[in-house]
């Protein structure tokens, strides 16, 4: 029991670094979650147990990805490719465009249309 203690300890050292990134792209997965769930009872689809498991496999290859590129660019590169950090931009932007489609859904508009639209009349303004 001690040495599992220890593994785990040292695992949890190894990785700290990478905290920030596992917590942001974990967040960005819950909030996709959320945000699926609401649109799909707004389309009236039923919610599964099914459609909730991927969730659950795509944080675990998510995290796994991430966790993956740290060691390969702390260990390998010697952090002259920032490898964690392109796989974990690849991961927030799409989970960042998934949330974006749940919003349309949710709202009937394309947001980011509404948003550019909105910011290109503020600056003629300004």
């Amino acid at each position: 029991m001690a040495h599992l203690k220890v593994l785990l300890l040292s695992l949890l050292a190894v990785f700290a670094p990478a905290q920030a990134m596992i917590l942001s792209s974990s967040l960005l997965v819950l909030v996709d979650l959320i945000t699926g769930v609401l649109a799909a009872k707004k389309r009236g689809e039923k919610i599964t147990s099914q459609g909730l498991s991927r969730t659950v496999a795509k944080l675990v290859i998510y995290e796994s990805a991430i966790l993956l590129a740290f060691i390969t660019q702390t260990y390998l590169t010697g952090n002259t490719i920032p490898v964690a950090s392109v796989v974990a931009g690849f991961v927030g932007i799409t989970e960042m465009l998934s949330c974006m489609e749940n919003l349309n859904s949710l709202s009937g508009t394309d947001l980011l249309k509404v948003l550019i639209k909105r910011l290109s009349n503020k600056s003629k303004i300004d």
